[in-house]
């Protein structure tokens, strides 16, 4: 804002901002007093709306904008003063301004050219661009992401060896706190998860099995079911959501805080503090969850092959004996430790790099839990085709 007099004034009456309009011989002219501020712009933007020219547009007539009364004024004020000019001229009459000191000048020419340049165009592009353009986006990203994950994985690594030539480093009390949330405070929800499934399993399994005349093969089906595929795919995606999320969240919001900053200024590595004990709490408890989805999840069709098919405990222990032996359970529990490997990499990646926002830090947990799962997903379709070629 600017001020004519910059000297210190304790009036007892408010300056009014306004004008007046006045005829003299040819020239018509706006005698402009007060302050012509952003606070009172509503209030002379209604006056000057109404304001008409009452002589007609000859070149023997000229207009002036009399600026001289103007004790302050801002760009507000001068946007208005440059339209209704603007207006004059567009009407066939010419218009100068009167009485301005060099910085009102200056402020009205300013807002004169930034008024009169020409917006930039705004290119629209067609679908097929777009979607060329989102499709390219969406492949650059992917490989970013396998490019940053493989590096990250070689400093995890990095800092695994040097733990092992140097124990020191190991975090016991970080590593024993991260073991009981990701492990074992999830076994409630687990569990209850895969009993669930392994009794709808088993139910829709005798449902489209009966006209067959082959009801009994439902417990085959959900016995090697359970121990190759739901029991880890169930556990890895529900220790995605739960602790994947967990750790992008809590390594983030130390990321805004700058807290890891702090730490490397200290001499604190955080990749032995943070990462370390978080992936190896997580491909401990992985394993130990997956087995308990995979008893969970036949104790669960076990259920419900008792109310649909009237087998007692011992016949339908009986028949999982006939039906999987120990390489299908293998088949599944081999996943689990590369399944945490993957949620805890992917979940402290995404946590390093967050940035200083709550915005990023949302964005970065979603897309933690999103690539976990895809991964754990992609992982297990890759094993599930390798074991069965390899007969296990």
């Amino acid at each position: 804002m600017l001020k004519r007099d910059h000297t210190l004034s304790l009036s007892t009456q408010a300056r009014a901002p306004g004008f007046r309009v006045e005829l003299r011989g040819t020239t018509f002219r706006l005698i402009a007093s007060g302050a012509w501020t952003v606070a009172e712009a509503t209030k002379l933007d209604a006056a000057l709306k109404r304001l008409r020219v009452p002589i007609p547009p000859t070149p023997e007539f000229t207009g002036e904008m009399d600026i001289a009364g103007i004790a302050e004024i801002d760009t507000a004020g001068a946007w208005l003063l440059q339209r209704t000019a603007a207006s004059w001229e567009a009407g066939g009459l010419h218009t100068r301004y009167a009485g301005a000191t060099e910085s009102f000048r200056i402020l009205i020419e300013e807002v004169h050219k930034r008024g009169s340049s020409e917006r930039p165009k705004i290119k629209k592009k067609g679908a097929a661009q777009q979607l060329v353009e989102d499709v390219t986006k969406a492949l650059t990203g992917v490989w970013s992401d396998a490019i940053q994950l493989t590096s990250f994985l070689g400093e995890v690594t990095s800092a695994f060896a040097r733990m092992v030539m140097q124990p020191w480093r190991f975090r016991p009390k970080s590593f024993v706190h991260h073991l009981d949330h990701a492990g074992l405070r999830a076994v409630p929800i687990i569990g209850l998860i895969c009993f669930l499934i392994g009794a709808v399993v088993m139910q829709q399994g005798v449902v489209q099995l009966k006209p067959f005349g082959a009801e009994p093969f439902a417990v085959n089906m959900v016995a090697i079911l359970a121990l190759r595929e739901v029991g880890i795919l169930l556990t890895a995606i529900m220790v995605a959501g739960r602790s994947g999320s967990a750790f992008t969240a809590e390594i983030g919001s130390m990321k805004m805080r700058e807290e890891i900053d702090a730490m490397r200024t200290l001499g604190i590595d955080p990749m032995d503090t943070l990462v370390l004990p978080r992936v190896l709490a997580l491909v401990v408890a992985l394993p130990l969850l997956t087995f308990l989805g995979d008893i969970t999840g036949l104790i669960g069709g076990g259920v419900m092959a008792m109310a649909v098919l009237g087998l007692d405990v011992s016949t339908y222990i009986d028949k999982l004996h006939e039906a999987v032996d120990f390489q299908h359970f293998m088949a599944g529990m081999i996943k689990a430790p590369f399944a945490a490997l993957i949620i805890g990499l992917v979940g402290c990646l995404e946590g390093m790099r967050v940035e200083g926002s709550a915005e990023s830090l949302g964005k970065h947990v979603t897309s933690a839990v999103v690539k976990a799962i895809f991964l754990v997903i992609i992982l297990d379709a890759v094993f599930a085709m390798f074991l069965s070629a390899i007969g296990m």
